[in-house]
């Protein structure tokens, strides 16, 4: 997520290290063998060398060059789960950006379609000295939690699946899709967040004051709108919509907290303003609306969009 915004953080893999749980404790500890060997992860010579002898026996006496018939070309939407996962997380990027246009001068996210049309105003503590002052006030005052916050700050570095999971029980094994739709949103979030940050460019807490003193090393990228806010709330409004919570339900309630805490927590931290998260918050509900109307299986873009909307069906069967 997001956590910081780095793009190994938001990796689409990163949602499925469970699911692989297994395989990566045998990679970890077994260095000369083992799945981490056989991908190249870890250079085993010792393995290479072990599978050509191997090889060698098992086809001493072997004739039949081709086993199995020609199937055709292409396999399409049918075939999704025959691809890596990573594969599959370029897919749903692609069809995510397709259409879409940014106006810097404008500060307007926009797709062709009119699924999103989201503009932001410029941070209202960049115009007076009164109000920046004000702001870092803000800021400097919110650090007075961090004794209480700071193991939340610091596990929220990395994508915090675990507080989703505490939430919604989310089990790796049974929810597998489930995550991987959660990966998507933050990957593409990320990617729609930096044209404002970059178009805005607005400096942080601790570029304008010694006195905030962050605990956490300040992003390479600008403070407005927060992209912790942007992403929690977008994958917020798309598990609601996943899941069918309803409105005002207990579940909703924690899933809402839980989004504003992690993005304040950026605050506590030293890193972002009250407001960012405010503009954080409004972005990321506009771009869950964007994905839940290209992920529709049912919906418009369903011919547009066919990896996110088979995406969208196995992870909704899995809380059917």
């Amino acid at each position: 997520m997001p956590m910081p915004f780095r793009n190994d953080a938001n990796d689409a893999n990163d949602a499925n290290d469970a699911n692989d749980a297994n395989d990566a404790n045998d990679a970890n500890s077994v260095r000369v063998s083992g799945i981490g060997a056989y991908t190249g992860q870890i250079v085993s010579p010792q393995l290479a060398r072990a599978l050509t002898t191997t090889r060698g026996e098992l086809l001493r006496g072997q004739t039949d060059l081709v086993t199995k018939p020609a199937t055709g070309a292409g396999i399409g939407a049918k075939g999704m789960a025959r691809w890596s996962r990573d594969v599959r997380a370029q897919l749903y990027t692609f069809e995510l950006m397709s259409g879409l246009t940014f106006d810097c001068g404008g500060k307007t996210l926009k797709d062709a379609a009119g699924q999103l049309n989201v503009t932001l105003p410029a941070p209202t503590y960049e115009t007076t000295k009164a109000l920046l002052t004000t702001a870092v006030e803000e800021v400097i005052a919110a650090a007075s939690l961090r004794p209480d916050r700071m193991e939340e700050i610091l596990t929220q570095v990395s994508v915090p699946y675990s507080y989703y999971a505490m939430v919604l029980n989310l089990q790796p094994g049974r929810h597998r899709y489930t995550y991987e739709l959660m990966a998507a949103v933050w990957r593409f979030s990320t990617v729609a967040v930096m044209q404002f940050k970059h178009c805005f460019a607005t400096p942080r807490p601790a570029d304008r004051s010694p006195l905030v003193q962050p605990v956490l090393l300040t992003p390479g990228h600008g403070a407005y709108p927060a992209g912790h806010a942007t992403q929690n709330h977008f994958v917020v409004h798309v598990l609601k919509k996943l899941l069918g919570i309803p409105a005002g339900s207990d579940q909703e309630v924690q899933l809402e907290r839980l989004a504003k805490r992690i993005a304040h927590n950026r605050v506590v931290a030293g890193l972002h303003y009250l407001k960012d998260n405010d503009a954080g918050e409004t972005l990321g509900v506009a771009l869950g609306g964007y994905f839940c109307a290209r992920s529709d299986p049912q919906g418009t873009s369903a011919q547009e969009c066919p990896a996110l909307t088979w995406l969208w069906e196995h992870a909704a069967l899995e809380w059917s």
